[in-house]
């Protein structure tokens, strides 16, 4: 199988089904996998670590350029195309799995025109121009939530959810206790998660430092992850904390391996509203104050409306964050059954076998292919 697609937080998810697919598929030992990815993608680290061998192509966006960079995107996209057709000729898939982005669109024409199928997965509930053309080659299409269906009238849909990573499956099992031992933290204070992304949200993490000493001043203690483009400025600015307000406000630059634990000691989260935010927040029964980007077309907009309407989640403006986030918080850690209230909304949209659902989907199609 061929895995291609999105970059940054899309890896994530396909890196959950493809752990799913290895375990189900451990006892025949006939699992062969590569992933392409772009050149310059952050998914390099990530694929090489799990052991699947990874090749790169030329990737490039078309939407929001500009005439000149539309036409370097698609420069981009025929070299890619060129790139692609070896490596799926050569490698010869029973199936190729993508999850959306223009990396992929050049090996889903490659492997259509082979007569190899392709499943495509969106994580968001919004596709983008990419999914969209890609979607019309899929055999499969595969999406976290049920309100994505409207964008694919004429598609076979399956709903399965998010998929997560296995260590986040094991953590959400751990006591809140545990978790929040691992991080030294008070079990007698509310805990507030703080995340800025795998490479920082520079709004969102000077908002919650400058909210520090009020939030813990009302008995709250934070964990926040800053993003490794955040943590220089981010920590100039904890530095001139007080001394009650540093001892319980812990910063870190990134916390890939305890995430999950992270995850299991908070009371509440502060984050933007990428794809993760459908079903790790949901799975973890984790009230959200989300904070969508505004320069990433709708797709955050429309993953904060569906947990904010489903009473799951509180939506903040990016340009009002230093104006409301403090307030916000501080009533939600001050209101308990609203905070009970959003935590069920949350556990009700979670859907943890999300992975193995992806899973069985790709080996039915590759199974009626091979018949």
């Amino acid at each position: 199988m061929i895995c291609a697609g999105g970059t940054g937080g899309h890896v994530y998810p396909a890196m959950a089904a493809v752990a799913s697919l290895r375990e189900s598929r451990s006892s025949s030992g006939d699992l062969n996998l590569l992933w392409i990815g772009s050149v310059g993608g952050m998914e390099s680290d990530i694929v090489s670590k799990s052991g699947i061998d990874i090749e790169v192509i030329h990737s490039g966006g078309l939407v929001g350029r500009g005439f000149t960079g539309m036409c370097v995107g698609l420069w981009k996209l025929a070299m890619a195309a060129i790139q692609a057709w070896p490596l799926v000729s050569r490698f010869s898939p029973d199936a190729i799995f993508v999850t959306g982005g223009y990396t992929a669109a050049p090996v889903v024409l490659c492997g259509w025109l082979r007569r190899i199928p392709v499943a495509i997965y969106l994580p968001d509930v919004e596709p983008g121009l990419a999914v969209r053309v890609i979607a019309r080659f899929a055999r499969r299409v595969l999406t976290t939530v049920e309100t994505s269906r409207k964008y694919f009238k004429k598609h076979n849909i399956t709903v399965t959810g998010y998929p997560l990573r296995p260590e986040l499956l094991r953590d959400r099992q751990v006591p809140s206790s545990k978790a929040r031992n691992h991080f030294g933290l008070s079990h007698s204070r509310k805990t507030i998660l703080v995340v800025g992304g795998s490479l920082g949200a520079r709004s969102i993490n000077i908002a919650a430092l400058n909210s520090g000493e009020e939030w813990v001043s009302e008995g709250a203690q934070v964990i926040h992850v800053t993003g490794k483009l955040g943590w220089n400025e981010a920590q100039i600015i904890w530095n001139d904390l007080n001394l009650e307000t540093k001892s319980n406000y812990q910063l870190f630059p990134y916390i890939q391996e305890a995430i999950g634990l992270a995850l299991r000691a908070a009371d509440l989260v502060v984050a933007r509203a990428g794809a993760s935010c459908l079903g790790e927040f949901p799975a973890f029964g984790l009230p959200a104050i989300l904070v969508p980007y505004p320069y990433s077309w709708r797709y955050q907009y429309s993953n904060a409306q569906l947990l904010s309407k489903s009473g799951a989640a509180k939506c903040l403006e990016d340009k009002d964050l230093g104006r409301d986030l403090t307030q916000t918080v501080t009533r939600l850690l001050n209101d308990s059954s609203e905070l009970i209230y959003m935590s069920k909304q949350a556990k009700s949209l979670s859907m943890t076998k999300a992975a193995e659902c992806i899973a069985e989907e790709l080996v039915t199609m590759a199974s009626e292919v091979s018949r």
